[in-house]
This record gives structure tokens, sequence and C-alpha cells, in this order.
């Protein structure tokens, strides 16, 4: 249960924290860029958060989740990198900064979360 509350909370309030700090300064087409870049981070995090949790949970496939996850996280940037380079570009810059930014501090707060504590009867390393 801790698995399907924890993350998600975390995540939505690391996102909402941020687009808090950022939002007074910005107005228009940055706002709505960051706000997009925001959401589709949120977005991401949690596609990839439920659709992973079962192998990052078995050690055979732990190494898969963590390649499959960050697969994930570098297609959604090329994808938006892609998406702007089609169109005008109007709000690139920030949209950009803001999706990476968001990525890394939910991959971060995901690995502590999840992997924070070691596992019971787990040996320390040169024992």
């Amino acid at each position: 249960m801790r698995r399907l509350t924890t993350m998600p909370a975390a995540a939505v309030a690391i996102v909402a924290a941020g687009l808090l700090v950022v939002s007074p300064f910005l107005t228009g087409a940055s706002l709505l860029a960051v706000l997009g870049g925001g959401a589709a981070a949120l977005g991401t995090q949690m596609t990839t958060h439920f659709l992973l949790g079962r192998w990052r949970a078995r050690d055979d496939r732990f190494m898969a989740a963590i390649l499959a996850g960050f697969a994930i996280r570098v297609a959604v940037v090329v994808a938006a990198a892609v998406a702007f380079a089609l169109t005008d570009g109007t709000g690139a810059i920030p949209f950009m900064l803001t999706l990476g930014a968001f990525l890394i501090s939910l991959l971060a707060a995901e690995s502590v979360i999840e992997h924070g504590r070691p596992r019971a009867g787990a040996v320390p390393a040169g024992s």
C-alpha cells in the first residue's frame, strides 16, 4: 500500500511546490510552458513508476526496470524537443528546463522513497 500512496503524494507535492515557487515570476506563454513541463514530468513519472513497479521488485528484472525507465524519460524529452522544433517554439526553453528539472527531482525522490532503506537481511558491501 505504501507504494500506491507515498510516491504519488510526494511527486504531486514536489511539482506543486516547484510551480508555486516559479509562477509569480512568469506570465503568459512562459507560465503555460512551465505548467506543461510540470504536467508532462508528473505524467511521465507516475506512468513509469506504476508500469515498472513489478519489475523493480524482482531482482532478476531490476536492471531492466532501470533501463526501461531511463528510455521512457529520454523518449519524453526527445518527443518534446521534436514537438517544439516542428512548431513555432514558443515557450520551448521554459518547458524543456522545467521538464528536465522535474524529471530529475522526481527520479531522485523515487530513489529515496523506494530504495532508501536496505532490504531486511541485506549484507553491507565489503562484509
